[in-house]
């Protein structure tokens, strides 16, 4: 048994944990991804700009930094140099691969190609080469190309769905198909970076994990979507107490999942508190908004808010402390 303030000491000693794990991911950037970089800022054409460069930084010091050695932890076994470089190379891709259908005048069967036969196809510019070359080089450090590829594939097909979220009249159950698999099925990618095979019920965790992460996104962005005309589960919907109920069946979900897979129970235990400390902000955002459909008779009306009203800061005292309420409450069993 775990008590709610057991789980807070433990949250307040994350903070610690996550700056030496940020640092030492930062320093392994300078010798893997910088390097990199450099010879393709060397050679750019335009098509590889500023904020392609930051998006590969950040998530190639973020995703190997949190996810991936919170994986580590949940396995009890250290990243190895070999997974360290794969995370990071799949991490910095992140931004890249999202820009190819968000920021870039691609068509789908182009990105498909790209993706089914990176080593048969002519990159364009310096941002494909780029991409190019790092996709490659997971499949160097991974051994997994034909894996690599298929997942690969299948966050595309969810992310050619998605452009139906522009302008889109979308049911709110293909909206939820859209939003998993988005989320869901990149979470499984990231995976692939590691040694093992997951079994189903740490595939069905991962799967759950990335689409409330999707979700959580779509909640913080809720108003940027509403001005850009993009549809989400969140701007669809027009009671957030009903999407309180439904985020928090998916946290109910992801932590059952936890329970139920084969690592070690003290494993188990802390890889708990870091899903409940990431899955928690989307219920600190989610409050403002239950409180702001109160001003318009219990209906949730996105045109009559304004964008302070709609934007939620996670740096202040007092959602802070919310979060480690949440996630401290959420990790109890």
């Amino acid at each position: 048994m775990t008590s709610y303030l057991s789980n807070l000491f433990r949250l307040f000693a994350f903070n610690h944990k996550f700056s030496v794990d940020s640092s030492k991911q930062q320093l392994f950037l300078k010798k893997s991804l910088v390097p990199l970089l450099q010879t393709f800022e060397q050679e750019n054409d335009n098509s590889l700009d500023e904020d392609d460069l930051r998006k590969m930084r950040s998530y190639g010091v973020a995703i190997p930094s949190m996810l991936g050695e919170a994986f580590c932890e949940l396995r009890g076994r250290k990243m190895t140099e070999r997974e360290r470089y794969a995370i990071t190379y799949l991490g910095s891709l992140t931004g890249l691969f999202d820009d190819l259908f968000d920021r870039r005048d691609l068509s789908d069967d182009y990105i498909r190609q790209m993706l089914e036969a990176p080593e048969n196809y002519t990159p364009a510019n310096t941002n494909e080469k780029l991409m190019q070359a790092l996709y490659q080089k997971v499949f160097e450090y991974t051994g997994k190309e034909i894996a690599i590829k298929t997942a690969a594939l299948k966050v595309y097909e969810a992310q050619v769905r998605s452009r139906r979220q522009k302008n889109g009249h979308l049911s709110a159950d293909e909206l939820k198909q859209i939003t998993f698999d988005k989320g869901g099925v990149t979470m499984q990618i990231y995976r692939l970076a590691f040694e093992g095979e997951p079994d189903a019920v740490e595939q069905e965790l991962l799967y759950r994990m990335g689409a409330i992460g999707q979700l959580e996104n779509d909640i913080f962005d809720v108003y940027k979507d509403f001005q850009d005309k993009i549809v989400t589960l969140v701007t669809l919907s027009n009671d957030m107490r009903k999407l309180n109920d439904f985020y928090n069946d998916l946290i109910r979900n992801v932590l059952s999942l936890i329970d139920k897979t084969a690592y070690a129970d003290k494993n188990k235990h802390y890889f708990r508190l870091f899903a409940s400390l990431v899955m928690s902000r989307g219920l600190v955002a989610l409050k403002p908004l239950i409180k702001l459909q109160t001003l318009t008779q219990n209906i949730f009306t996105l045109n009559r808010y304004s964008r302070t009203q709609l934007i939620c800061n996670m740096e202040t005292r007092g959602n802070v402390f919310r979060l480690l309420h949440y996630a401290a409450k959420c990790a109890k069993k």
